[in-house]
């Protein structure tokens, strides 16, 4: 299909269409200050996300980190089609270790990788698959550069990250997390506790829950209703 000009692949017709409606929805509440602004994506997925800030800001480099095997095959096809400079795909999940772990989720060539994850109580369901990634720290990409927009996607991991992170988090300008809760990994991954440390590092926070209809497909309800899923926006701004 086509995507803001660009040629977009996809396995998962369905899973695609509804990152691009939800993208088109992503909340515009910051300008880089310069034409080259440096933007990580943390759980790029496909791909859309890519496109989108490519759009937005064409001058923009990007490092995207995405774990799901197949997602991310097609992730660097399509930066590769369309020929996209500035752009490093890292085929591994961020987190606060380097190391090998089990992946949890609808892992397979045409499967639906949202939702799939390295926390348990958010990927690991009646029916999913489960192989092992590579984890990277965030830290060693960011080092001392000036990051413009950090994406967080990552499916019940943000807290972790963003605890490794922290030292950091002042050379960040813009930062996006949406938080992945359920009843038993609010213990360690809690929208409020990721707030008030987004808060402590001195960004304005916005905060809105959120499960709209493109979060997660929908054969998943029957189980976000069991575990007590809950997904949570946090815009912060400087």
């Amino acid at each position: 299909m086509k995507f803001r000009g660009y040629k977009l692949l996809f396995e998962n017709r369905s899973a695609a269409e509804s990152m691009v409606r939800q993208i088109d929805e992503f909340p515009s509440f910051f300008t880089p200050e310069h034409d080259r602004p440096l933007i990580i994506d943390c759980g790029a997925n496909i791909g859309v996300s890519v496109l989108e800030w490519k759009t937005r800001w064409p001058g923009a480099e990007i490092v995207c980190f995405e774990p799901d095997p197949f997602a991310f095959k097609i992730l660097q096809a399509n930066i590769d089609v369309n020929d996209i400079p500035s752009v490093r795909c890292i085929n591994a999940a961020v987190s606060d270790c380097d190391e090998t772990v089990p992946f949890y989720g609808d892992v397979s060539a045409r499967g639906d990788a949202r939702g799939n994850s390295i926390d348990p109580a958010w990927g690991q369901r009646e029916g999913t698959a489960q192989t092992r990634v590579k984890c990277k720290r965030l830290s060693s990409y960011i080092g001392d550069r000036d990051v413009s927009f950090l994406k967080l996607d990552i499916e019940g991991a943000e807290q972790r990250v963003l605890s490794e992170i922290a030292g950091q988090l002042d050379r960040v300008a813009a930062i996006y997390v949406e938080v992945h809760e359920t009843d038993d990994s609010n213990v360690y991954n809690s929208a409020d506790q990721i707030e008030q440390l987004l808060c402590d590092a001195g960004f304005h926070v916005e905060a809105e829950s959120r499960f709209d209809e493109h979060a997660l497909p929908a054969h998943l309800d029957a189980w976000k209703q069991s575990v007590g899923a809950r997904q949570v926006q946090l815009l912060g701004w400087r």
